[in-house]
C-alpha cells in the first residue's frame, strides 16, 4: 500500500488545530495509548480522542488502527507522524532561538532623535550601551522631522514632549528631562553687567533658537511664577549649534539647552544668567510601536537610557 500522506485541497485544517492534532499523535504514538497521551498534553481522554477524529476526517484516512486490545499507526499514520515530527522540532527550534533573543538581545536597533539632543545627550552614552550589549547594532537617524515609526521601521524615537501619541499604536515612556537656561560669555557680562531681572535682558543682543512655531514665546519658571517670554529678534537660528558658536563667539546672550550649555558652564567658557529663570521642566520620551511582546532589544535600551540620562 501507498504510505504517501497527501491532504486534500479542500479539507484544509486550521492551523493551530493542526498543531495540536499533531503533538497528539505524536504523543499517542510515543506513550502507545491515548489516555496516557491525554495525561501528557493536560488534555482529557475524550478530548485527545475528538481531536484525532476530527484529523481523520479531514484528511480522509485512518491514522490509527485501535482496539480495545491494541493501538497502531497505519502506514498513512506513520507518514504523517513523520512529517509532523520534523515540523514539531523546527518549532521547538524556533521557540529555543526567541527565548535566547529575549535574555540575549541582537539584531539592528533604528533610534532616531532631534539633533540638538542626540548629538549631547544620546551618542556620548551608546558606546556604553554597544559594550553591554554586542550583538545589538545601531542605527542612529539624527534630524528634525517627525517620522512614521511604522511606516519607516523605527524602533524607537526619543523626542521632547509626548504630546498626544500619533495614534494608539504608540507607546511613550518618559526617558529624563531638562530645561533652558540663560546663559552669556565672561566677555558679555564685561561689557553689559550681571542681569538681575529679566527686564535686565532688553535691549541686549541675543540669539533665539526656535523652528517653525517653536521657540519665539517659552514659558519660564521665575521667582514670582510662571511667564511668558517673548524672545527679541535680534538674531534667530534654528539649529542649536548655530546658537552656540554665536554665543560661545560672539557678544550675545541666549536662552540654551542646558545639556548644551553644560560643558562650558563647567569649563567657565559661559556664565549662567539669571539662575532663577528657566523654562519649566520639559520631559523627553522614547516613544515605540506597541506591542504585547516587546523585542527584547527596544525593551534593554529604553532600560538603559533610564538609568544613563536619568
Amino acid at each position: 500500500m501507498n504510505s504517501t500522506l497527501t491532504i486534500p485541497k479542500n479539507r484544509t485544517a486550521k492551523r493551530m488545530d493542526m498543531l495540536k492534532a499533531m503533538r497528539a499523535v505524536a504523543e499517542i504514538s510515543y506513550h502507545g495509548s491515548f489516555a496516557r497521551a491525554a495525561r501528557a498534553m493536560n488534555l482529557s481522554a475524550p478530548s485527545v480522542t475528538r481531536i484525532v477524529g476530527e484529523l481523520e476526517t479531514n484528511l480522509g484516512v485512518r491514522i490509527f488502527n485501535r482496539s480495545t486490545r491494541s493501538l497502531a499507526l497505519t502506514p498513512e499514520g506513520k507518514s504523517f507522524l513523520q512529517r509532523s515530527e520534523a515540523i514539531l522540532h523546527e518549532i521547538e527550534a524556533l521557540r529555543d532561538v526567541a527565548e535566547d533573543q529575549h535574555f540575549n538581545p541582537s539584531g539592528n536597533l533604528v533610534v532616531t532623535s532631534a539633533v540638538a539632543f542626540g548629538s549631547e545627550m544620546l551618542a556620548p552614552v551608546l558606546p556604553e550601551f554597544q559594550r553591554r550589549f554586542p550583538n545589538v547594532s545601531i542605527d542612529l537617524r539624527l534630524g528634525s522631522r517627525s517620522v512614521d515609526l511604522i511606516e519607516e521601521h523605527v524602533d524607537v524615537a526619543l523626542r521632547v514632549g509626548a504630546g498626544h501619541l500619533p495614534d494608539s499604536s504608540l507607546t511613550a515612556t518618559r526617558i529624563c528631562s531638562f530645561r533652558m537656561i540663560f546663559v552669556a560669555t565672561p566677555k558679555h557680562v564685561d561689557k553689559y553687567g550681571l542681569p538681575k531681572t529679566l527686564n535686565d535682558l532688553k535691549g541686549r543682543p541675543m540669539v533665539k533658537l526656535a523652528t517653525g512655531s517653536w521657540g519665539h514665546v517659552q514659558k519660564l519658571s521665575t521667582p514670582q511664577g510662571e511667564v511668558d517670554f517673548l524672545l527679541p529678534n535680534h538674531y534667530c537660528v534654528d539649529g542649536y549649534r548655530a546658537q552656540f558658536w554665536a554665543v560661545l563667539r560672539g557678544d550675545n546672550c541666549a536662552l540654551m539647552h542646558e545639556y548644551v550649555a553644560a560643558p562650558e558652564l563647567e569649563a567657565g567658557r559661559l556664565i549662567r544668567l539669571l539662575p532663577d529663570c528657566q523654562t519649566v521642566e520639559q520631559g523627553v520620551y522614547a516613544l515605540y510601536a506597541h506591542r504585547t511582546l516587546m523585542p527584547a532589544r527596544v525593551r534593554v535600551f529604553i532600560d538603559f537610557l533610564r538609568e544613563a540620562l536619568r
